[in-house]
């Protein structure tokens, strides 16, 4: 039976030498510390980091231990943990988003095998479990699930006279027209960042090939397919628009002046991002965001046989060291325990992932029901190739649509470059 939330995605089995090259070298980053438990989280921004913090505070006086808690910033984060894979030095507990990341950690024996281990499992659905799934193994326990969308300023589509939200790709390409014409940024992007930016490369593959077609070619570790160029032909076409903000190759997601504030403080019309850029964008900008803001899903391509009910999607979960000790696990239920989880749901605007989100979440803010509704209707989901793949394959899609986007990279050897990497690995 076909996963309606996530389907299986092919993940390619790595051993040690390939996490090694998991991230970049920093040094003085690593998971030692003097504290009981260690926990790095991405949750870097009020009112989450102070929640969490809280969390942590509680459960230390409540189990006379001590937690060194790190809140660190996205592409930070991923830096770093790619530092302690190399040592070997994991912290405790971590952020994760499953898929082949999550994967090679567990081939080389970095994380626990959470199966059986966790009292609270059933508090979660069963659906969500599955990026942090691997051979029939958990090994990620999640906290949020979501859908990635185009987030839109409704009051400066109106002022560009956009009437509707486009629903193909001619339509899009019009209301970036259109707000161009009106002096109007159509789009925040954080291209320093690249993750953001492989968004919109993976939507138009899945349009014009289809969940099918992209889970062939990553199975063959082969995307020679006629789709995939043209994916990169659009995005190109795209790029030459100049639709981003000025400087957007050297803006960073989640700062002052950032992609998620550029949205807060209304000085673009929309972003492609995932359930968190709400939040995000209040978060950032100091501000309360657009009044008005909308969502829609990735708009269809002509010709292609993806449908705008199949979303790029993932969640959040924690994955918890080889070596760590059971007070992790504990606490990793104290975090989901419905008192707990309640707060970081409403506080922080997650899209729950308990098995009864209604305990969790009896009244949802209305973002959150965008995305609820969102999953709903999605006939199925692809997570972020970058977590998907192994580091090594998603690196390279994040450096390629990088260069598509600057007009270094042409979508012909943009192809060439992932197939290379999928042959490197095999």
């Amino acid at each position: 039976m076909r996963n309606p939330l996530f389907r299986p995605r092919a993940v390619v089995a790595a051993g040690t030498a390939a996490v090694l090259a998991l991230g970049v070298a920093a040094c003085g980053d690593s998971g030692e510390s003097s504290a009981d438990l260690t926990w790095w989280h991405i949750s870097n921004q009020d009112p989450l980091m102070s929640l969490f913090q809280e969390f942590a505070d509680d459960f230390e006086a409540a189990n006379d231990l001590t937690m060194d808690v790190q809140p660190i910033e996205n592409q930070a984060f991923k830096d770093r943990m790619g530092t302690a894979a190399q040592s070997g030095d994991m912290p405790d507990i971590f952020h994760t988003w499953g898929g082949g990341v999550l994967a090679e950690q567990a081939e080389a024996g970095l994380v626990k095998d959470l199966t059986g281990q966790l009292d609270c499992i059933d508090q979660i659905n069963p659906i969500a479990l599955e990026p942090y799934t691997i051979d029939g193994k958990l090994y990620g326990l999640p906290f949020d699930a979501g859908v990635v969308g185009f987030w839109y300023n409704m009051d400066l589509f109106a002022q560009a006279g956009i009437e509707q939200p486009p629903a193909t790709w001619d339509e899009f390409l019009a209301a970036v027209e259109a707000l161009k014409a009106a002096d109007i940024t159509p789009i925040a992007l954080a291209g320093a960042d690249k993750w953001p930016g492989h968004f919109y490369w993976t939507y138009l593959s899945m349009r014009l090939a289809g969940l099918d077609g992209l889970e062939a070619a990553a199975d063959a570790g082969d995307f020679s397919d006629p789709a995939f160029v043209q994916a990169g032909q659009m995005l190109a076409e795209l790029a030459a628009m100049e639709p981003f903000q000025e400087g957007f190759e050297s803006t960073v997601y989640a700062e002052a002046d950032g992609q998620a504030a550029i949205m807060g403080e209304g000085l673009a019309a929309m972003e492609l991002m995932g359930q968190w850029a709400p939040q995000a964008q209040r978060d950032n900008s100091g501000t309360e965001g657009p009044e008005n803001l909308g969502f829609f899903p990735f708009p269809s391509v002509e010709g292609g046989v993806g449908t705008t009910t199949e979303f790029l999607g993932g969640g959040n979960g924690y994955a918890v060291a080889a070596d760590a000790p059971d007070s992790a696990l504990d606490f990793l239920c104290d975090f989901m325990a419905p008192e707990n989880y309640s707060r970081a749901v409403a506080e922080g605007n997650l899209t729950p992932v308990a098995a009864d989100p209604a305990s969790v979440a009896p009244e949802m803010s209305e973002d959150t029901q965008k995305v609820v509704d969102a999953l709903a209707g999605a006939t199925g989901t692809q997570l972020y190739l970058d977590q998907a793949y192994p580091p090594a394959i998603g690196g390279v899609i994040n450096d390629a649509t990088e260069g598509l986007l600057l007009g270094q990279v042409t979508p012909e050897d943009f192809v060439a470059m992932v197939n290379e990497a999928w042959a490197a690995e095999q």
